[in-house]
């Protein structure tokens, strides 16, 4: 598998593209201080990856690189886009390509992502949902929630249709809307963002994002991860 559709509505998608490294590559890369090198993971290769993760040895896990593209909600992607700003200068975050609306109009009203259900403000967390609305509210919410993007991209059309450059009539266009973006990223990096967006207070949406990332990661570094996970994901 090559790709997964996050949000489960046809529209969200994670692709990974390309890759470089493997297992392997961290053990060669951890003993590249004593010119060694394996041609063939051991379980002494495994028990290194351990070791690594245990005392937080992050630079062998540099030399490995993922890259995805990716279609998410633009309230989504802004939330990614902290990981790529916050970096903290080892190129843990190697690339970011994002989709302009600038040279890229907006065709079909459907590019708004819709969420099934709707979850109630967290009472102790100011960022954070719990639970979910009760059947008749929820269906209240996604009419007002639904008509709202159907006014969005009416509203951006109507601008383009008077000559309005893309430009600025993308402004009418709300956090919804579906954007997309190639990224290209060390397995450093990346554990540290799974750990963080599939954590608690994370939300949710993202966090299906991380863990479609794990899934298809999960094949090319299955030592690595599962190391990772036994440590409770720290990095």
């Amino acid at each position: 598998m090559t790709w997964i559709d996050p949000l489960q509505d046809g529209k969200s998608r994670i692709e990974l593209i390309d890759y470089m490294g493997s297992d392997l590559s961290i053990v060669n890369d951890a003993r590249a201080s004593f010119e060694k090198s394996s041609v063939k993971l051991s379980e002494k290769d495994a028990k290194l990856i351990n070791y690594l993760i245990k005392h937080q040895h992050t630079s062998p896990f540099r030399g490995v690189v993922f890259k995805f593209k990716v279609k998410a909600p633009l309230y989504i992607c802004r939330q990614w886009w902290k990981h790529v700003i916050a970096s903290n200068h080892n190129e843990e975050q190697l690339g970011w390509n994002e989709k302009s609306f600038r040279y890229v109009a907006i065709d079909d009203n459907n590019e708004f992502y819709i969420p099934p259900t709707f979850r109630q403000q967290s009472a102790n967390n100011k960022q954070a949902t719990e639970g979910s609305l009760s059947a008749v509210d929820n269906d209240k919410a996604l009419y007002i929630y639904r008509q709202q993007c159907e006014n969005s991209y009416a509203a951006y059309q109507a601008l383009l249709d008077l000559g309005v450059g893309r430009e600025q009539a993308r402004g009418v266009l709300i956090p919804a809307v579906y954007t997309s973006w190639v990224w290209t990223v060390s397995l450093q990096a990346l554990l540290h963002f799974i750990g963080l967006r599939r954590g608690a207070g994370a939300q949710s949406e993202i966090g299906m994002y991380a863990s479609a990332i794990t899934e298809l990661i999960l094949p090319i570094v299955p030592v690595a991860i599962k190391a990772w996970s036994d440590y409770e994901g720290q990095f």
